[in-house]
């Protein structure tokens, strides 16, 4: 059986992360499909095309999003890739058999020194979970959301647990203890909600339900577009909340959560 991987440049040196598979594939589709569906004249959506971060380092990310009018790096400063191209706004990668730290340490190279990349969404699928006794499946699914405008870009602003299932302790501590995470900021399925006397947030089991849906700031995905090229919407006025195309895409997890369900049938 001849079974490919994924891999990429890190430090000069090649590392193999990820496995390509039907719930991969297919959540990486959707999204481009649905933020395709939110604005497709203003964007460019690609996949797999070799990105330089930095000196003997480059990735393939799952998708990538770049304003069509971003404008290309001036001469001899750094660019996406050796035909000049401005760097995309927004990196997107999903993990099947890509673990949660190697994507956390993935989004961490994004926002280097060396990109002008200002968000990074890391979505892992984790294994399926059977219950014997009433033949069922469940799974666990988690969206991360950075940003580079934050204090603290390589924590994420928003973690969201979407499954059917409870994340595991140990990825509960990983994302509070080595990813830095606060608690109020994880959120989801087997998490607390302090606004609710610390009861679990609702299941993720609909389509539009506030918890679960991730935004993606408009402000970030437009960085460095001239006003002149800059959509309705812009510019934001102070103390204003924002409107059209400057208050972002709302990806809304649980039609996530059903592609990948349909992926692995169940």
């Amino acid at each position: 059986m001849n079974t490919s991987v994924r891999m990429y440049l890190c430090d000069g040196k090649i590392k193999i992360y990820e496995v390509p598979s039907a719930p991969h594939a297919e959540v990486a589709g959707a999204i481009i499909g649905f933020m395709s569906i939110w604005n497709m004249q203003d964007f460019r959506y690609g996949t797999d095309a070799t990105t330089t971060l930095g000196r003997g380092s480059g990735r393939e990310p799952d998708v990538y999003v770049r304003p069509r009018h971003r404008p290309r790096p001036q001469q001899g400063a750094p660019a996406a890739d050796r035909y000049g191209n401005a760097f995309p706004t927004m990196m997107i990668e999903v993990g099947f058999s890509q673990s949660l730290p190697d994507l956390h340490r993935t989004a961490i190279r994004y926002l280097g020194q060396q990109t002008t990349i200002q968000i990074v969404l890391a979505i892992k699928i984790f294994g399926i979970r059977t219950n014997a006794l009433t033949n069922t499946s469940t799974i666990a699914l988690i969206a991360a959301l950075y940003l580079r405008t934050s204090p603290t870009p390589l924590v994420p602003t928003r973690v969201i647990s979407f499954g059917t299932a409870n994340p595991d302790t140990n990825t509960v501590n990983y994302i509070t203890q080595q990813m830095n995470v606060p608690p109020g900021s994880f959120v989801g399925v087997g998490r607390p909600d302090p606004n609710n006397n610390n009861n679990n947030f609702p299941p993720c089991n609909a389509a539009n339900i506030p918890t679960y849906t991730m935004n993606i700031p408009g402000t970030e995905l437009f960085d460095g577009v001239p006003a002149n090229n800059l959509p309705a919407g812009f510019p934001i006025v102070p103390n204003t909340l924002p409107v059209g195309f400057a208050a972002g895409f709302n990806l809304d997890l649980y039609e996530l959560q059903v592609v990948v369900r349909e992926a692995l049938n169940i």
